[in-house]
């Protein structure tokens, strides 16, 4: 006699076993895609209910508050001497996994042509600086140079991605000066001229609202006659941008809207053909002040224009 049920469990055992398949198979070709995937730093958290986060998923003006998340990675930071106003320091950063292991630089992916990008910003958030730290040897210990310019415990961002994975971990450090340390104060601002160049913000409410995506343009001129900035490109891009909260939890790393990545996601068509233009897009969770830093290079030097933007819910 022929038992219905057994071949019933044959089959549901088959489709199991197909299904593990195809889904095996769509997990190692996601793993398989090239490093290049990694090259946009946007990224939005799912977080469970736990406060554990579940996945990064791709996002093209996520705010990431480090008051709020965790990520499984930690960086040591160490000066042979105690840092001065003014005076160049080596700083050692050692980088570790949560769980102590060493990560080294093989390791990394490289994310717009740096395997470690470096955000330090000082308490009153009027010092900022842009490094990425160099390697020595395979044993996750890394150096940069730092010139403080204020006093008070420095927020170092350590950003990466890491090759298994391909998503995009932070960890949080302190570097102190001695001193006083100044609180910020802000005032709402779309234009500042430094170094002989003029940055002009636009597209911009006097208020902001929190979650929502806005568009912010930006114009590079000479100050003196006008003319557009003859930018230099760094780190893959003419420009840069990098907001920070005013307790300094966390940050944006933003970048402008003419990858083809970036423009899709956003579904944008009007990128700006002029090179002093760029756009980027906007988003942030928590109301309050932000200051936006706007990276450019000229001559193989860095500038930085600055902004203040209010935000409210």
């Amino acid at each position: 006699m022929i038992n219905p049920t057994k071949n019933i469990g044959s089959k549901s055992w088959i489709s199991i076993a197909a299904l593990s398949l195809v889904f095996a198979g769509a997990y190692s070709f996601l793993r398989a895609l090239p490093d290049a995937q990694c090259g946009f730093l946007h990224y939005v958290e799912i977080v469970n209910e736990d406060g554990e986060i579940e996945l990064c998923a791709t996002n093209h003006a996520g705010f990431i508050d480090l008051s709020v998340l965790t990520y499984p990675v930690a960086a040591s930071l160490e000066t042979e001497e105690p840092l001065r106003l003014w005076e160049k320091a080596q700083v050692a950063l050692d980088l570790e996994t949560s769980g102590g292991m060493s990560i080294a630089p093989f390791e990394l992916a490289i994310t717009h042509t740096e395997k470690m990008h470096v955000m330090v910003i000082d308490p009153s958030l009027e010092d900022y600086h842009h490094l990425h730290p160099e390697a020595e040897g395979l044993g996750g210990l890394y150096h940069f140079e730092f010139t403080p310019e204020r006093a008070g415990k420095y927020r170092v961002f350590t950003e990466i991605v890491p090759v298994r994975s391909r998503r995009q971990a932070i960890a949080l450090s302190e570097l102190e000066v001695a001193g006083d340390a100044a609180s910020p104060q802000f005032k709402l601002s779309t234009e500042c001229v430094v170094g002989g160049v003029k940055f002009k913000l636009s597209g911009v409410p006097k208020t902001l609202n929190t979650g929502r995506d806005y568009r912010l343009e930006l114009r590079i001129t000479e100050a003196a006659s006008g003319a557009p900035a003859d930018l230099e490109v760094v780190m893959d891009a003419k420009g840069h941008m990098v907001a920070f909260d005013e307790r300094a939890h966390g940050f944006a790393h933003m970048h402008p809207i003419d990858s083809v990545d970036s423009v899709t996601a956003a579904g944008i068509t009007n990128v700006p053909a002029d090179d002093s233009e760029l756009a980027f897009l906007f988003n942030v969770p928590n109301s309050g002040w932000d200051r936006l830093f706007a990276q450019i290079q000229l001559g193989g030097e860095a500038v930085y224009g600055r902004f203040d933007l209010k935000v409210e819910d």
